[in-house]
């Protein structure tokens, strides 16, 4: 009885937060409102995920203000996320708290293909520099991935299908067992697709074939109370699939170019009472990811992630404190056979980072703060001190709450950038530069939210302002390698709109204006405007949504040209739409219409973009 007190104290400590309607956020370590938190937040449900159709994360991420994209072409194909015009690399990405960026690819970024959306609850993306909380990577933001802790017995299976020949089946289980759940998800995906790239791109890419993709992969996640005052949860993932891209060697089209890839990933998370008001929660995390790829060569790669961490929490009254230790590894190895030139490169290095934390939060009447202090301890390159402090204040006359974050950051050089071996017209190449210096950065976020009771609105209005010092950059001169630039910077505002003035309807949209400066990593892709626009109805059982998505002009560059020139991407707007028909409490009928005009556009040069294209499907719940 004792131990179920104990339990029921601090679980309720934990939870005493949620007296609020709003959502709790955990990419801060702690859960909090999301109002009483002085940094940039945007959380996408799994209702909204089923709402507009989105089908991966990336598809998600685009109507995120203050984030744009590039793609190499379209299904499966290479795409770049950014995060307040800051690069892909500047955004840790996480799944229920464990990091899962690619230490094999030549930016540790994440690959957001290998993560579908058939196990998740929620998107949590929490923008600026989150160094202090989460060390490496996070100059941009972090993107947490919640998955589904399930409350009842869920049976349901999905089937779609459409244009490029595309079809995905899914099925996700739920169990909820006395003290704990089980659930089980899988998806089957194929498409023929389109070509990714067209003439543009030169003799050395363009292949006028169709680009397919297929994958599979299954979840597993389970949770279980292991007594009365521990908590377990955790997760198995496993995905394996083959993407087709374009590639020529002198004008000649390599046949069947592409990347085969298989991803694994464990999770386990535990929390224990302690006493009244002091919580221990330690995070356990393994993510492997293979690719295999045959162009020119054949390469091999491999990317290993290995994290640990221990967290002491302690909560008195509205505020908290909280103490941990983390450990991360990062294993990459890259192997490469050159068969023209009758040799073979081999990189292989492991980097570890040991740190130590500490936050403190605090809820006073209408004032909410908090301050965080990281100390990393770099394999390569030593010590990084790093902090943050963020505030929010609440008008309750008003309803408004003003918000204000500032924090540092830091990336370390990727294993890739340290150590890579390469081969250039049959000469070998080291392009790994061991004497790189980490990647540092500072910034801040001034933002207003207002609601609009009389429409059942909100609007949110930041302004933001990024610099980074020696960004990491490859040098493609006579001696190509990897070298530290001078700086970065990017600054702008967005703008995140919401109101449903009459029952059953509602308008939503977001502004994104953003300049950048520095290298072609800051530069290239970004448009200066962005807006997205959208409304949705509800008649009785029919649900219909319908937005239009803008990019103005864009810089990029045309790499068919020796040297690559400067070249500009066109304006573009696109209109799409979800229409989804509920039969009874079990089934229901859904159409997407995605690039209804069959707008021809580039989010980088020489590559395609999918046309106008219809797909349909159900979703049946035993």
């Amino acid at each position: 009885m004792k131990k179920l007190l104990l339990a029921a104290t601090i679980f309720a400590a934990v939870n005493a937060y949620a007296q609020t309607p709003e959502i709790q956020i955990t990419a801060t370590r702690v859960a909090v409102p999301v109002d009483h938190v002085g940094d940039d937040v945007d959380i996408i449900t799994k209702e909204q995920i089923k709402k507009y159709g989105f089908t991966s994360i990336a598809d998600v991420l685009k109507y995120v203000a203050g984030i744009t994209e590039s793609s190499n072409g379209g299904f499966g194909q290479t795409t770049s996320v950014y995060m307040l015009g800051l690069p892909t690399k500047y955004i840790l990405v996480m799944i229920d708290g464990v990091p899962v960026n690619d230490p094999s690819s030549p930016d540790t970024q994440a690959n957001f293909s290998y993560i579908d959306l058939s196990n998740v609850e929620r998107i949590e993306v929490l923008k600026g520099p989150q160094g202090a909380l989460y060390g490496s990577e996070a100059i941009a933001g972090v993107i947490n991935i919640i998955t589904k802790k399930p409350k009842k017995n869920e049976f349901k299976v999905g089937l779609e299908g459409g244009k490029y020949k595309t079809f995905k089946e899914d099925l996700y289980s739920a169990l909820k067992l006395k003290g704990g759940y089980l659930s089980l998800s899988f998806e089957n995906f194929k498409t023929n697709g389109f070509s990714a790239s067209n003439e543009k791109a030169g003799s050395g890419t363009y292949d006028p074939d169709n680009d397919g993709y297929n994958y599979r992969t299954g979840w597993l996640s389970w949770g279980w109370d292991l007594n009365d005052s521990t908590k377990l949860t955790g997760n198995i993932k496993l995905k394996g699939g083959k993407v087709e891209y374009d590639s020529a060697n002198n004008g000649v089209p390599v046949p069947d170019a592409h990347t085969s890839y298989n991803n694994f990933f464990t999770s386990l998370k535990i929390e224990s009472a302690l006493s009244n008001n002091l919580l221990l929660t330690a995070k356990f995390g393994n993510n492997k990811e293979e690719r295999f790829s045959i162009d020119t060569g054949i390469g091999n790669y491999t990317g290993i992630t290995r994290y640990a961490s221990f967290q002491i929490t302690n909560y008195f009254g509205s505020s908290f404190v909280n103490f941990g230790t983390s450990y991360k590894q990062e294993i990459g190895r890259c192997i490469y056979d050159y068969p023209a030139w009758s040799f073979t490169t081999t990189s292989v290095a492991n980097l570890h980072t040991r740190s130590i934390y500490g936050e403190f939060h605090s809820d006073l009447n209408a004032s909410h703060f908090t301050f965080a202090l990281r100390r990393d301890f770099h394999s390569q390159f030593g010590a990084k001190t790093t902090y943050k402090v963020s505030a929010s204040y609440d008008v309750k006359t008003t309803e408004t709450t003003l918000k204000v974050q500032y924090g540092t950051g830091f990336r370390a050089p990727s294993v890739y950038q340290l150590y890579a071996r390469g081969a250039f017209f049959g000469i070998y190449e080291v392009i790994g530069n061991p004497n790189l210096k980490p990647e540092t950065s500072e910034g801040w976020i001034l933002g207003v939210a207002q609601r609009m009771p009389f429409v059942k609105g909100r609007i949110d209005i930041n302004y933001f302002k990024n610099h980074v010092w020696n960004p990491i950059v490859y040098e493609s001169s006579a001696n190509p390698n990897y070298q530290n630039a001078s700086k970065g910077l990017s600054e702008g505002a967005e703008i995140r709109l919401s109101i449903s003035p009459i029952k059953n309807f509602s308008l939503w949209g977001t502004y994104t204006h953003q300049h950048v400066d520095g290298d072609d990593d800051f530069t290239l892709r970004r448009p200066e405007i962005i807006y997205i626009m959208g409304s949705d109805y509800l008649f009785g059982k029919t649900k219909f949504s319908f937005w239009i998505e803008h990019y103005s002009a864009r810089a990029d560059k045309d790499y068919s040209s020796s040297p690559a020139k400067i070249v500009s991407l066109s304006p573009f707007t696109t209109y799409n739409c979800y229409l989804s028909y509920r039969l009874n409490n079990k089934v229901k009928f859904h159409i997407k219409g995605v690039n209804l005009t069959n707008k021809k556009y580039e989010l980088a040069y020489g590559y395609n973009t999918m046309g106008r294209a219809a797909f349909a499907g159900i979703d049946i719940s035993f």
